[in-house]
C-alpha cells in the first residue's frame, strides 16, 4: 500500500444468496467492523476501489454502502482523501448495536412465530446458541 496507509482485514461476507441487497450486507458489515472496533475514530476506511475488489462487487455498489453510511453519520468524507470513521461516543455505538440487534431479534421473533414456537423454546434456543458462542 502506497502512503503508509495501513493493511486492513476484510470481515465483510457478502451473501450472494441473501434476499437482503449487497449494499445493505456491506453498510451491516461496516458497522459491524466500526462497533468491534476494528476502525477506531477518524480511522481512514478502505478505498471504494480497493473494497470493491477485495469483496469481488461493482464499485457502485460500495459507493452507496459509504453514501449511506455518511448519510447516517456513522463516516464522512475529506474531499480527495477518502472515508473516514466519524468519532462517536460510547453511548451512540452502544445504541446502534442495540437498534441493529433489535432488528436481527424482531427477525428471529417472525421465523418462531409463523413455527408456533412459545417464548420459552425460543429463550432455550436463544440460551443455547449463547453458551454454544461461549457469550458471557
Amino acid at each position: 500500500y502506497a502512503h503508509g496507509e495501513r493493511r486492513w482485514p476484510v470481515m465483510i461476507k457478502i451473501n450472494e444468496s441473501s434476499p437482503v441487497p449487497i449494499y445493505q450486507q456491506i453498510i451491516e458489515g461496516m458497522q459491524r467492523e466500526i462497533l468491534s472496533g476494528v476502525f477506531a475514530a477518524d480511522d481512514r476506511l478502505p478505498s471504494i476501489r480497493d473494497l470493491a475488489i477485495s469483496l469481488k462487487v461493482n464499485p457502485n455498489t460500495i459507493a452507496r454502502a459509504y453514501q449511506e453510511l455518511a448519510n447516517a453519520g456513522t463516516i464522512y468524507f475529506k474531499r480527495g482523501q477518502g472515508a473516514y470513521v466519524t468519532p462517536k461516543s460510547a453511548d451512540d455505538l452502544l445504541e446502534q448495536a442495540q437498534a441493529q440487534m433489535e432488528k436481527h431479534i424482531l427477525e428471529i421473533i417472525a421465523i418462531a412465530r409463523s413455527m408456533n414456537l412459545d417464548r420459552q423454546h425460543v429463550r432455550k434456543i436463544f440460551d443455547a446458541v449463547l453458551d454454544q458462542q461461549e457469550v458471557k
